[in-house]
């Protein structure tokens, strides 16, 4: 006959949940908070996370100042600097894209004085630059 006390029990359950603590893999979890998803860039973090702090005046130049089109980093064999990668250059854009990402988002769920759809259709037209943003709409065809 064998008798265990209840303190035994919570302790040998504390231990148990330790040890199979690192066999529990963490699902994937949905995009939802930008800033947090936002969290591996680099300089441009600070400015998307106070982005509805700045009036809307300021962030149409902000806009226009630090989202342009990346080009590839120049080689510079004198200075030590060598030909960008390609995976440096991803990195690079996906920072830019997910930054123009989190200010639409920002920018459309901002209080009504607050939002500026001129700003959200700046951030969109940068992210795609490809698109013919001066098409003029046609006239659906008559039936």
């Amino acid at each position: 006959m064998e008798v265990h006390s209840p303190q035994e029990f919570s302790i040998q359950a504390q231990i148990d949940r330790l040890k199979n603590q690192h066999l529990v893999a963490k699902k994937a979890e949905p995009f939802q908070d930008p800033i947090r998803e936002f969290a591996r860039a680099s300089k441009v973090e600070s400015l998307v996370s106070k982005w509805l702090t700045y009036p809307i005046e300021e962030r149409k130049r902000l806009i226009k100042a630090n989202f342009l089109p990346l080009v590839r980093l120049p080689a510079n064999p004198g200075n030590g600097i060598m030909e960008e990668s390609d995976d440096l250059f991803a990195s690079r854009q996906m920072e830019r894209w997910r930054a123009l990402c989190v200010i639409i988002q920002e920018e459309s769920r901002a209080a009504a004085g607050n939002r500026s759809a001129e700003v959200a259709a700046a951030a969109l037209k940068l992210l795609f630059p490809e698109h013919n943003w001066k098409s003029s709409v046609t006239e659906s065809p008559k039936a």
